[in-house]
């Protein structure tokens, strides 16, 4: 009985380069015919890349039966041998296809597409990962897009869950779920700032916009995402509150919220939460920040009262330098206006003990400066 399978007969065309990969392996099982082995040889004998694959496929087949298989086991080349006649008849069937008609509808033909595409992608491995891996994440951002513009229907009776909310300039909270019908807070509550674990504060420009919009991220059980101008309700309320909680946030968190209010200093409930953040934050630089922020307004009674607070007890001395500063500032554009009839006399009084008590030599060369500058000295 011949060993040879149906449909492995060659015709008189000779072999071509791209279906060695296929005849490679029969060849190896040795279930060519004579006829079609003869060819391969011919055409082994004059191409040294077709011979390097048929040689290449023979010492596999020969690593394979080498290899003692337990009989519970698949034999996994007889498989393959078996893929390999089925998919030459195939390539055969196809050939003498294309031969009594047309090519133009073969090619055209989803069937013939993807007839090649399989070929391709068993005998070439790494071809077949890469497609695997593109295919992959194309269809993750596929997925992600239609997560974010396709509504979320939820069936009846399943429970829903809450999406972070985000928060515009104008305060109105949107939420990403539409399962339920209630309303989302237009204004950040209390409750929610309460949980915030972590927080983020940062400058953006939108999209085709020359104005530049601050962006708060708290983060929490229920993350909020804030977006608006600096003087926007919902954006003070949340900075306001992670100044306040100096302890729980990072100082650079505290250093971004500064530069947002500051520009907003005109406002008495901004002033207020800046002259508490220079008497009580834990950081000395967000404290320096704070009375930098409060330049201007020295003449308010309540940013006077935090600047020789932090002339008098505060522990860094970079701070108490700056709070002198900024006396002396607004102490000179005082004499100049001609608003008060003298000097401050408990501000004089501040830096005459600074002069004297201080235990920083640079707060007392200070004091002594702006003393003399005052000619109280």
């Amino acid at each position: 009985m011949s060993n040879t399978p149906q449909g492995t007969s060659q015709n008189d065309r000779g072999i071509r380069c791209e279906e060695i990969e296929s005849l490679a392996i029969l060849h190896a099982c040795d279930e060519l015919d004579a006829g079609a082995r003869a060819q391969l040889d011919a055409h082994l004998a004059q191409c040294p890349a077709c011979a390097a694959v048929v040689l290449r496929e023979g010492r596999l087949q020969q690593a394979i039966a080498a290899v003692d298989q337990p009989a519970d086991l698949l034999d996994r080349s007889g498989l393959l041998l078996a893929q390999c006649r089925s998919e030459l008849a195939e390539s055969l069937d196809d050939r003498k296809t294309r031969a009594d008609g047309s090519a133009w509808p073969s090619i055209l033909s989803p069937v013939a597409w993807w007839g090649a595409l399989r070929h391709t992608l068993i005998y070439h491995p790494a071809m077949s990962m890469t497609v695997l891996v593109v295919a992959g994440f194309l269809a993750g951002v596929a997925g992600q897009r239609l997560r974010v513009v396709s509504p979320q229907v939820v069936p009846p009776g399943l429970p829903t869950f809450s999406a972070p909310t985000r928060l515009s300039a104008s305060g109105a909270a949107s939420s990403a779920s539409n399962s339920s019908n209630t309303s989302a807070p237009s204004r950040v509550t209390d409750e929610q700032l309460r949980r915030v674990d972590s927080a983020h504060v940062a400058w953006v420009t939108p999209s085709g916009s020359q104005t530049p919009t601050v962006q708060v991220e708290l983060m929490s059980p229920t993350p909020m995402h804030i977006v608006g101008a600096p003087d926007d309700a919902d954006v003070q309320r949340a900075l306001t509150f992670l100044l306040e909680n100096g302890q729980r946030f990072d100082p650079d968190v505290r250093l971004d919220s500064l530069d947002v209010l500051r520009r907003n200093a005109a406002d008495p409930d901004v002033r207020r939460t800046l002259c508490a953040a220079a008497r009580l934050d834990p950081n000395p630089g967000v404290r320096r920040k704070a009375l930098e922020a409060l330049q201007g307004f020295e003449q308010d009674p309540a940013v006077r009262d935090a600047l020789l607070d932090a002339l008098e007890s505060d522990a860094s001395s970079g701070v108490r330098v700056d709070a002198i500063h900024l006396l002396l500032t607004a102490l000179q554009s005082e004499a100049e206006s001609g608003a008060s009839g003298g000097q401050d006399p408990q501000t004089v009084a501040v830096l005459r003990d600074r002069l004297h008590n201080d235990p920083s030599p640079i707060v007392r060369q200070q004091s002594a400066a702006a003393l003399r500058q005052l000619g109280e000295q």
